[in-house]
Formats: C-alpha cells, sequence, structure tokens
C-alpha cells in the first residue's frame, strides 16, 4: 500500500466518524435551534480538526510500507484519535442542553452539567436520555424567606437564578395571559433592523400567517439569544427567529 492510499483511507474513515457523530449531535443531543444558540460548533471544530487533519496527516508522515514499526506506529495514531474523540464528545454531551427553562419573561437553555438531577422533584423531568432538551418551568419557592434568601444570594452573592436550580423544576404548563404580557414586540424591532425584518418575514411566509398569529420569547443560550415563537393556543414552541431578542440590541432610530 502507497502513503498516499493510507492517508486516503484513513482520511476518509476518519470523516465517515465525524460524519455519523455530528448525526448524532444534530438530532439527539443539539437539535435545531440549540447548536446555534449553545455554541456547539466551538468544541466541534477542533474535534473535527483533529479527528480529520492530525490523525490522516501523521499517516502521511509515518506511513511506509517496509517500516518495521508501522503497525505499532499507526495503532498509537488511532488511539490518539479515539482519546480525542472521546474526550470531546464527553465535553460536547455534558454541555448539551437538558433543559429549556421559563422563568419570569424568558426561556433559557441549560446544559446538563449546569443540572444537579438529583434534586428534580417531577418524575416527568427525570429523563437522562432522549432527543433535545426537556422544557420546564422555575418558580420562586411558596416560602417568603426562602425566596428572599434567593433573591439576595442572586443580587449580592453571586449565586445561581431560578432557572439553574434543578429543585424549583416544575413542568412546562405556561400562563396564556402572562405569556401575552411578556411577549417581544417584534414589530418594533422590524422597524430597526432590516435584518431582522427580513427574517420575521421570511419566517412569518414560511409559517403562512400574521405576525400577530404568534407569541414571542426570548430563549436566551449560551452562545447566542434568539426569539422562540410560541403558539397562543397552548404556548408550546412552534419554531424560532435567529435574531436578538432585546430591543437595547438593536440602534434606535434617528
Amino acid at each position: 500500500m502507497s502513503k498516499l492510499r493510507a492517508f486516503t483511507i484513513h482520511l476518509t474513515a476518519s470523516a465517515a466518524v465525524i460524519l455519523v457523530f455530528l448525526s448524532v449531535m444534530f438530532f439527539f443531543w443539539y437539535p435545531t435551534p440549540y447548536f446555534e444558540t449553545d455554541g456547539g460548533w466551538k468544541v466541534l471544530r477542533i474535534l473535527a480538526g483533529v479527528d480529520i487533519v492530525l490523525g490522516p496527516l501523521l499517516t502521511l508522515i509515518v506511513f511506509k510500507p517496509d517500516k518495521p514499526s508501522l503497525k505499532f506506529d499507526m495503532s498509537v495514531i488511532v488511539l490518539l484519535q479515539l482519546s480525542a474523540l472521546l474526550y470531546g464528545a464527553a465535553i460536547i454531551y455534558q454541555q448539551r442542553p437538558a433543559f429549556v427553562v421559563f422563568g419570569v419573561d424568558r426561556f433559557t437553555s441549560i446544559a446538563a452539567a449546569e443540572v444537579e438531577f438529583e434534586k428534580l422533584k417531577y418524575p416527568e423531568l427525570q429523563r437522562f436520555a432522549g432527543i433535545g432538551p426537556l422544557l420546564a418551568q422555575a418558580r420562586p419557592p411558596a416560602d417568603p424567606k426562602l425566596r428572599q434568601e434567593i433573591m439576595f444570594g442572586v443580587l449580592l452573592e453571586g449565586q445561581k437564578d431560578l432557572e439553574f436550580r434543578a429543585e424549583l423544576y416544575e413542568p412546562y404548563r405556561p400562563d396564556l395571559t402572562d405569556l401575552r404580557k411578556r411577549s417581544v414586540d417584534l414589530g418594533k424591532i422590524a422597524s430597526l433592523d432590516t435584518n431582522a425584518k427580513q427574517a420575521i418575514e421570511a419566517f412569518i411566509a414560511h409559517q403562512s400567517g400574521r405576525l400577530e398569529d404568534y407569541l414571542y420569547l426570548p430563549l436566551k443560550g449560551k452562545n447566542k439569544d434568539i426569539v422562540m415563537v410560541l403558539s397562543p393556543k397552548d404556548g408550546m414552541p412552534v419554531g424560532y427567529i435567529s435574531i436578538s431578542p432585546w430591543i437595547s440590541d438593536y440602534p434606535t432610530a434617528p
């Protein structure tokens, strides 16, 4: 076998492994839109670089058909690749969005590494595997003293806010009246930014509806904040618009 053929085989096999891993990420761990909002590309770029570039490149450098230590050298290269892949996969898995939690006026994507699963109180939220994150909501505790402790802890001591406290998670049962009050004014955003207007119009055209047919709440991710589109009938997500939900992010009209 020639050096170039060995390189080609190694490169093809590495690319196939990455494609399989990408499929798992896109369809199970980070379904749309969470790959965008939670920064899956950051680790994936490094992982793909090691697996697709470094491994085959090392093969191209060390491969010699008659080399006595060839089997050992190739074993080391493959072992390094597998180690990098497993390490990267473990990080990506731990950082996958396990919950999308509604609190007060927004949804927040919560990584699995930030969830204390043992503190979940509801059986329907105690899922450790599946496709994408679970919807939940976080309400302040009924005890006024505990509620005050949490508030001061967040404001003064930098403690976790409600969305990061698994013991406060409940199944998502939205208050439609409250959601309507909290809905983002996309009409105003469209008037401030041409790109946002085009994205909004594209979504509405795809849905064959009108702007007022839906409710719009912020979805806060680790990497990017976007607009979550909800049904006004049951408050469940029906889509998303990849624009900032915060009016302050747009230039004000002169």
